[in-house]
């Protein structure tokens, strides 16, 4: 019997020991959709930066015609229409305009138009309409005395007098009845599209207005810099989902985004034998967790892949368009536009990671380690100056063509300095610059950028086209010499720990309001009124959060692991996280799923620190971390040993 034992044991033992070294096939697939706006929504605010108070926005003008003589301006469901020399003139959208007279507008100094007829305020105060016919009838409706802009949508008409004040009334009544709807000052033009108005000022701020929300001051989504916005319009109209504007010479102008056209969303997702696991890298400033949390529940429903197997990742370019709440910034920085974020960035999000699920074909994975110099500390004056300079490097090789991929992972702020025509135009920053070398100097078209802990790096170079050629030249470095092959079965897990929230009182929050109260200007001194205010407000409605979260997310491919934290993570849990794991192949990520806030070390809160302390007001969290947040989270991902 006990021959028979040990011959069972050893039969066993070789058993397992063969299947540890069995060679495990992977399959991978990549795909990469587009995070660039489309024309509607037309200006957005950028994110990353407080300054300048007034807001970084989209908007350029570009010039497009001429209209003579014009002495009123708007548009008719697809088409602009003037008033030039006495004639209602229309023009189609494509090309220069080719303006067509359609009939007589003596007199008429605002026009505005929709699918059923023409709108009109004349010289002597009156409100006109006319039905499109081969000879137009102008009727008197009202009053427009003091009248500056007037726009109509498909059901109402609006106009605005000259002390500001917007009043509606609804169409196809008998008369028009007329309400107020809010006051913007210094309006100077008006037009409606999709439920919002937009306004144009005298200090050519163009300003956003919700429908429906009566007696609010809207949104500023563009002003004058001089720069991509430098002309001074009289008169706005929207026609064909685009924004024109005209000025006090008569020429025209479209609105579009000014860009670099490289916003992007990748994705890797990489299967051994049911296990699969997807990697996103978005080009993104930052998300919420909610947000980030319907995206894995959308792909859990369609896919069948758990949220612990999607780790989603933040660029954290300081010029890509709002994606998160910021309450406490500039109101034009407080909330994302809903169109982008739910019409471009989340069903690009999830496009890209479905086209990579079903892309995966059988591949090799190779993973190198080198060094990268593109960032420094930037917060402390005295040593140490922790900078976790490591480049990752993951080569992916499709079999059948031998088609490269590659995810390279570095921990490095994407800024530069925020100044000129670069401060406001879209804008992948260094990592789009990357993957553009990658492509085009190294015959790698496929690649995918994952930021690792650079929460106190910044570039070292104030050119980002520098910056992001020495990564790329660093990365092909990696790639000349040999990689590892990867060998090993797939896991993932989704922890989370939890920090208590140490809440101010009601007069400690008063008298931090006090303070800060009375100076206009000082984007900081601004910033803390808003969040007493914040404080204030969910502490009477008793929706303070009791506990500050941090999430880690761990993925392992065979030998190769993947730390991803959630929040803005220091360089310094990059080098301590490693030294879990010394010698082995662990590759870490801050910014992933969940970017609301920054995530210090003790030395960062007790020196006061940008990142240990102000930087929780900007983000409008309820407290800061505990001295102890660092040693904490090393504990934990210690006892899991993920």
């Amino acid at each position: 019997m006990k021959i028979v034992a040990r011959l069972t044991l050893i039969g066993l033992m070789l058993g397992s020991m063969a299947i540890a070294g069995a060679q495990v096939n992977y399959r991978a697939g990549f795909a990469q959709t587009s995070l660039e706006p489309p024309s509607y929504p037309f200006s957005l605010s950028l994110a990353g930066y407080g300054a300048p108070r007034d807001g970084r926005f989209t908007l350029e003008w570009i010039r497009k015609g001429e209209a003579v003589d014009c002495t009123a301006f708007g548009n008719s469901a697809n088409n602009l229409i003037a008033v030039s020399q006495g004639k209602l003139m229309i023009s189609g959208i494509d090309g220069e305009p080719a303006w067509k007279s359609i009939g007589n507008a003596d007199g008429i100094r605002l026009l505005a138009g929709n699918k059923a007829g023409w709108y009109a305020a004349d010289q002597a105060g009156n409100l006109l309409y006319a039905v499109p016919a081969k000879k137009l009838k102008w009727k008197k409706i009202g009053n427009a005395a003091n009248t500056v802009s007037l726009t109509v949508s498909d059901s109402c008409i609006y106009i605005a007098t000259n002390d500001g004040a917007i009043s509606y009334a609804s169409l196809g009544k008998k008369a028009l009845q007329w309400s107020t709807l809010t006051t913007i000052p210094h309006l100077q033009g008006l037009a409606a599209y999709k439920g919002s108005l937009y306004a144009l000022t005298t200090e050519n701020d163009l300003i956003k207005y919700d429908l429906g929300k009566e007696h609010s001051i809207g949104t500023r989504i563009a002003r004058y810099n001089g720069l991509s916005y430098d002309v001074k319009l009289k008169a706005i109209a929207i026609a064909g989902n685009t924004i024109y504007g005209i000025d006090s010479s008569n020429t025209i102008y479209t609105g579009r985004h000014r860009t670099d056209g490289d916003l992007s969303v990748s994705a890797l997702a990489v299967a051994a034998g049911k296990q699969i696991v997807v990697l996103a890298g978005t080009d993104v400033c930052g998300f919420d967790g909610s947000f980030i949390s319907s995206v894995k529940q959308e792909i859990l429903r369609k896919n069948k892949i758990p949220p612990a197997a999607i780790l989603v990742n933040a660029s954290h370019t300081h010029f890509a368009p709002v994606t998160q709440n910021w309450l406490t910034w500039g109101e034009h920085n407080q909330k994302p536009d809903s169109v982008y974020l739910y019409g471009v960035v989340r069903h690009a999000l999830i496009a890209a990671i479905q086209a990579a699920l079903r892309h995966m074909e059988p591949s090799k994975i190779y993973f190198g380690r080198g060094k990268t110099a593109i960032g420094g500390n930037r917060t402390f004056t005295k040593a140490p100056l922790p900078y976790d300079d490591d480049l990752d490097v993951i080569k992916i090789v499709r079999e059948k063509d031998k088609e490269r991929t590659v995810l390279f992972l570095a921990g490095c702020h994407p800024v530069f300095k925020n100044e000129g025509a670069e401060g406001i135009t879209i804008s992948a920053n260094y990592p789009g610059v990357t993957r553009k070398w990658l492509a085009e100097n190294a015959g790698i078209r496929k690649s995918l950028f994952i930021q690792g802990c650079g929460g106190d790096i910044n570039p070292m170079d104030l050119s980002h086209t520098a910056t992001g050629t020495k990564l790329a030249e660093d990365i092909t470095a990696v790639l000349d010499r040999p990689l590892e092959e990867l060998n090993g079965n797939i896991s993932f897990y989704l922890d989370s720990i939890n920090f208590p929230v140490k809440n101010r009182t009601e007069e400690e929050l008063v008298e931090f309001r006090k303070r800060n109260a009375g100076k206009e200007g000082d984007v900081y001194a601004e910033k803390n009124v808003r969040w007493a205010n914040l404080m204030l407000q969910l502490n009477r409605e008793h929706a303070m959060p009791s506990s500050m979260p941090v999430y880690i997310q761990t993925i392992n491919i065979g030998p190769w692991k993947l730390v991803g934290l959630s929040r803005e993570a220091v360089t310094d849990y990059s080098i301590g996280i490693k030294k879990i794991w010394p010698g082995e192949r662990v590759s870490v990520a801050g910014y992933c799923n969940d970017v609301s806030s920054y995530l210090p070390t003790q030395r960062h809160i007790r020196e006061g620190v940008y990142e240990g302390m102000d930087s929780f007001f900007w983000y409008g969290q309820p407290a800061i971390f505990p001295e102890s947040v660092y040693d904490d989270i090393l504990e934990k991902i210690k006892q899991q040993h993920r």
